[in-house]
């Protein structure tokens, strides 16, 4: 590990993300307390999620095909540069006292467009960067780096807030993104190697298509997942009424509470990587979706702040040992060849559920109540996984290489 730290380059990626990622925490945390300070309204909690997700959405999957032919640093500088441009407009208009809603929408739009260009773009680099034995550790860092920042930025905004005020939160938000582009500039130039054959966007995107329905399994997955982020893009943006209106707490126990997620992150993840590969993925990953959907129920009856955390911590355990599993399947399943132009439709299938449920979850929240939101979307999970159990695709996921890919057929069918 210590090696690590003696690549300049390394480094230089490592605070630059942190410091990404810590921002990324913030933006989150003042959104969402602004918007509900604004408006008092549960559907414009919700719409706000959707005014980002969307561009988020349409920048990923239009961006995916063409990254590896952009200059990697310079996309993440300006990656972090345009969050930092995009949060002025909310930090100014606050300052002189004529903040409207309007101002976080259209923040919204600008952090949906820039966001998503950063991490692919940081995960490509390390590969450059690093020699082929040591990316594992690498990339466990830079990972741990971003779920320590999961961790404290919540609590950390929610005192800066209770203490000082929003106007100091939106300052410092920004000066970490703009610090955090300054620090990229010193990462070193890579040489952008072109394919000499360039196809069309929809070309690729349609090839990854094709590789799902010869890989039925990871479509069944894919599924799932899409229907995790439709719950949880309902329940996240209604955290923040929940904590104050059902628990009774502030501005620090709202950072507590999305922190805690975090906490069941990095928890699992020291668990999984210290534990052996599951004989039975099937009944881990269906078994944690299952525990996923049961915890989201459970929010809804509880009213107490030492439950609530319990909860929403191990809803992130379990999404963690989920999702690890899965992108193990998919680092075994996906030819390199193929890898963008699948990981483009994965884009598709997990995150188009997400503005959807903010929308709905918004409308659900405001006509009945937000405990029934939980117990709805909750219950609708713990449905779907428990038919999932049933379906003979998911018995696949116990096959190391029952979705090995006949290449031959890929290419004639691409």
């Amino acid at each position: 590990m210590a090696d690590l730290f003696r690549n300049r380059s390394f480094v230089f990626l490592l605070l630059g993300q942190t410091a990404s990622g810590l921002g990324g925490t913030f933006a989150t945390f003042i959104m969402s307390w602004l918007v509900y300070e604004l408006t008092g309204s549960l559907v414009a909690m919700g719409s706000i999620w959707v005014t980002q997700m969307v561009p988020s959405l349409i920048t990923q999957l239009w961006s995916g095909p063409y990254l590896d032919r952009w200059d990697r640093k310079k996309v993440m500088v300006v990656s972090e540069w345009l969050r930092a441009i995009a949060f002025l407009i909310p930090t100014i208009t606050f300052s002189i006292g004529e903040l409207h809603v309007w101002h976080l929408y259209v923040t919204a739009i600008m952090i949906g467009i820039a966001e998503p260009l950063f991490r692919p773009s940081s995960m490509a680099f390390v590969a450059e960067i690093l020699p082929k034995d040591r990316l594992n550790k690498g990339n466990s860092l830079l990972e741990g780096s971003m779920q320590v920042m999961f961790l404290i930025g919540p609590p950390l905004g929610g005192v800066i807030l209770q203490w000082l005020g929003a106007q100091a939160v939106l300052l410092l938000l920004v000066g970490v993104m703009g610090v955090a582009g300054l620090v990229l500039l010193y990462l070193p130039n890579k040489q952008v190697t072109l394919s000499e054959t360039k196809e069309t966007w929809w070309k690729q995107f349609k090839a990854g298509l094709k590789f799902y329905r010869i890989n039925p399994v990871l479509l069944g997955v894919g599924l799932l997942l899409m229907m995790a982020n439709f719950t949880n893009g309902a329940i996240s943006p209604m955290f923040l009424p929940y904590v104050t209106e059902i628990l009774g707490g502030g501005p620090i126990q709202y950072g507590l509470f999305t922190s805690f997620f975090s906490v069941g992150m990095i928890l699992a993840s020291l668990v999984m990587g210290m534990t052996k590969e599951p004989e039975n993925r099937r009944k881990v990953m269906l078994g944690s979706m299952m525990i996923i959907g049961l915890c989201m129920a459970s929010l809804g009856f509880v009213s107490s702040f030492p439950f609530a955390i319990l909860f929403i911590a191990i809803t992130g355990f379990c999404m963690i040992v989920f999702n690890i599993n899965n992108t193990t399947m998919y680092q075994r399943t996906v030819p390199n060849e193929l890898r963008g132009r699948v990981f483009a439709v994965r884009i598709l299938l997990a995150q188009a559920g997400m503005p959807v449920g903010a929308f709905i979850g918004g409308v659900i929240a405001e006509a009945w109540s937000i405990p029934s939101l939980f117990n709805i979307m909750g219950g609708f999970v713990v449905i779907v996984t428990i038919i999932s159990f049933f379906l003979p695709v998911f018995h696949h996921l116990n096959s190391k290489n029952s979705t090995a890919v006949n290449m031959e057929k890929v290419k004639k069918r691409a």
